[in-house]
């Protein structure tokens, strides 16, 4: 019986020493990715993207109605009985053109839209991917530094939409200073510049 409890005692010492020698860090990457000075230039980036994209669209879109306007009276022109066949059968032949040309259109819209929307979404991944890597890179450098076994995510939910890390000492957040490492390299205003 000795012998148990003596194994036992060793083995408790033994978790408690480990236990004491891994160090565990907590970052909010929701909130690094938010305040990476990259993050918001990839979102003004896209954003311009996405409004380049609706202005073109705004053309397109008033081109088709030009066209469908031009189909209403094409079509007026071939039930006018006040033309002659001749004329009603050149406006005949000029609506069946003009309905190809709104079709056209049409499917020209359709497949940019589907097109500019893949675009979009791509950039958007490949932006928050090379930002993901950076903030990684970081986290993975600071952690090692300061010799920390692991690092959580304390923006990340559960199933039940809960905080998956529920408790930590404050003290073990890194949030900001891996915040401040990666905004280290952001553009000085002018004015600060100069000052210097």
């Amino acid at each position: 019986m000795k012998k148990i409890l003596s194994f036992l005692f060793l083995c408790f010492a033994a978790i408690n020493i480990m236990a004491a020698e891994v160090r565990i860090a907590a970052v909010d990457l929701d909130r690094i990715f938010r305040e990476y000075y990259k993050s918001r230039i990839a979102e003004e980036f896209i954003s311009q993207q996405a409004e380049a994209a609706r202005l073109y669209l705004g053309q397109l879109n008033s081109k088709l109605e030009a066209c469908k306007a031009e189909v209403r009276q094409l079509g007026t022109n071939v039930l006018n009985p006040a033309l002659d066949q001749a004329e009603r059968q050149k406006a005949a032949e000029a609506l069946k053109n003009a309905e190809a040309k709104v079709k056209s259109v049409e499917a020209e819209i359709t497949l940019y839209t589907q097109e500019k929307m893949r675009d979009l979404q791509r950039m958007e991944q490949d932006k928050r991917a090379e930002i993901l890597a950076d903030i990684q890179k970081e986290i993975r450098r600071r952690a090692a530094a300061e010799n920390y076994a692991f690092v959580l995510d304390s923006s990340g939910k559960s199933t039940n939409n809960q905080p998956t890390l529920l408790i930590f000492p404050k003290k073990n957040d890194i949030s900001d200073a891996v915040i401040r490492e990666l905004n280290r390299h952001a553009a000085k205003p002018r004015t600060e510049r100069k000052s210097r």
